[in-house]
């Protein structure tokens, strides 16, 4: 199994080499080395950008050409992106606060299920899938 291990290494070593050093098109490599597209970009490696995430310290790396050449690197890590020269951080929507109901703010809304919709609305979306599957049903069968 360790030659299967190496092989694999060495042919994403390979795929590596060629998307980031030569000037190659995607196809060209994905041609070149007998994959397809994805299982080309499967292979990639981010490459280090040689600097640290000013947010964390860990290393930036460009996640593709694209971004190698406008210079603009990210932080697995901490998500932190820069904008090239500048440095900023990338700006993000805002996360949202989830707040719990008390007794004050109650409403007698209907319970929420996990997918954020309500009982009803599941209980409805429900009832639709199955009456669509049993017409369906209905015409096969009455076609025949």
């Amino acid at each position: 199994m360790a030659s299967k291990e190496s092989d694999d290494q060495k042919l994403a070593d390979q795929a590596n080499e060629l998307y980031w050093r030569s000037g190659q098109s995607v196809n060209q490599i994905a041609e070149g080395m007998d994959l397809s597209k994805s299982g080309l970009y499967a292979l990639i490696s981010p490459l280090p950008a040689e600097r640290a995430c000013p947010e964390c310290g860990e290393v930036l790396v460009f996640l593709n050409r694209t971004t190698e050449h406008k210079a603009v690197a990210a932080c697995p890590e901490c998500e932190y992106d820069e904008a090239s020269g500048s440095g900023s951080k990338a700006r993000t929507p805002a996360k949202r606060v989830v707040r719990r109901a008390t007794a004050a703010t109650k409403t007698h809304a209907e319970p929420v299920v996990a997918g954020g919709r309500s009982w009803m609305s599941s209980r409805v979306l429900w009832g639709s899938v199955l009456l669509g599957v049993a017409a369906g049903l209905y015409m096969t069968r009455r076609s025949r």
